[in-house]
Parts: structure tokens; sequence; C-alpha cells
């Protein structure tokens, strides 16, 4: 396969993926068949099944984009962090609040399907538990550490439910209130 190939080939699972999202958002996740994903993304049925042959397979391709992307950042963000200490905590504050913003829609429609499959946390489980360890181990206190991440991660799932109401004010003093922890500047 050729670049242009392997690009309009991600293109396209990405604009089916984004279609998936649209609906499991808009009309529920009963509502997601292959058909309508098909419809939404404007491709044939056959079409959908050639990148994703089904809906369990389009599920997985839904956490497979949204992991390997998130992890992805959270690596290079880290990567680019000069000070080694706090790092990947850092790292994994600021990509949070940036998934919230980039990828809310697809990361609430995952979350709503996954519901349905608990089969699709499996893999996410793994992932994370090397985030929790280098979260750990990174050079700060382990406890400051992981309450920083557990505060992300309350504020990540109280706003993918709606239960949240931040001013963008606010939400920009509790990121920096939580990376300034890392560097022990509270």
């Amino acid at each position: 396969m050729d670049n242009k190939t392997v690009n309009e080939t991600m293109d396209t699972k990405q604009k089916v993926l984004k279609a998936a999202a649209h609906i499991i958002n808009t009309e529920g996740v009963l509502s997601l068949t292959l058909e309508a994903v098909a419809k939404e993304a404007g491709l044939s049925k056959g079409g959908l099944l050639y990148h994703f042959p089904s809906k369990d397979a389009l599920m997985e391709g839904m956490n497979d984009y949204l992991l390997n992307r998130y992890i992805s950042k959270v690596r290079n963000v880290a990567d680019m962090d000069s000070d080694e200490r706090g790092r990947w905590t850092r790292a994994y504050v600021t990509e949070t609040f940036q998934q919230l913003d980039d990828e809310y829609d697809m990361n609430a429609a995952f979350l709503a399907a996954a519901g349905t499959n608990p089969t699709l946390f499996a893999s996410m489980k793994e992932q994370f538990a090397e985030i929790q360890s280098l979260v750990e181990n990174d050079r700060i206190d382990p406890i400051v550490a992981t309450v920083v991440k557990l505060a992300v991660d309350g504020l990540y799932f109280n706003e993918l439910f709606g239960q949240l109401y931040l001013t963008k004010e606010l939400r920009g003093k509790i990121l920096q209130f939580l990376i300034d922890l890392t560097r022990e500047k509270v």
C-alpha cells in the first residue's frame, strides 16, 4: 500500500469512528447499527465492513483509536518535559484535560458503548496500569502523584457524564494547581 492509500484508509476509518460517535451521542447506544454508521459516514455497508467487519470490531476500533492516540500524546508530552521530576504526572494531567477538548464526543460515545460491552475495558486496563506505575515512580511523592491523577480522572468522568460545569477560567486554574502540585509549589 502506498502512503496515499494508507492515509485514505486512516481517513475513512476515522470518518467511520466519528460517525459512530455521532450516532451514540445523538441517538443513544442502542441506535448504533452498522447500517446507521455506514449511512452517517456516507459509505456503503460493504465499505464499512471492509474496515470494521462487525459492530464489536467497530467498538474495538474506537477503543484502539482513542487509547493509542491518548497514550502516544501522554508519552510525547512527557518526553518534551525537561523536568524529569513529575513529568509523567504532568503529561497525564495535560493530556487528559486536552482530551476533553479534542476528543470529547468520541470519549463520551465510547464510554456509553463500553457499558454494553465491558470486555472493551480490558486493553485499557493494561495501558492505564502502566501509566499508574509511571505516575507512582515519577520522582515525586507517589501519594501526591496518585491524588493528582485521581483528581484528573474525577474531572474527566464528571465532564463526560455532564455532571461538572466549570467555567473556562476555573478549569484553567484547576489545571495549573494540579501541575503545580507535581512541582510541589503548593
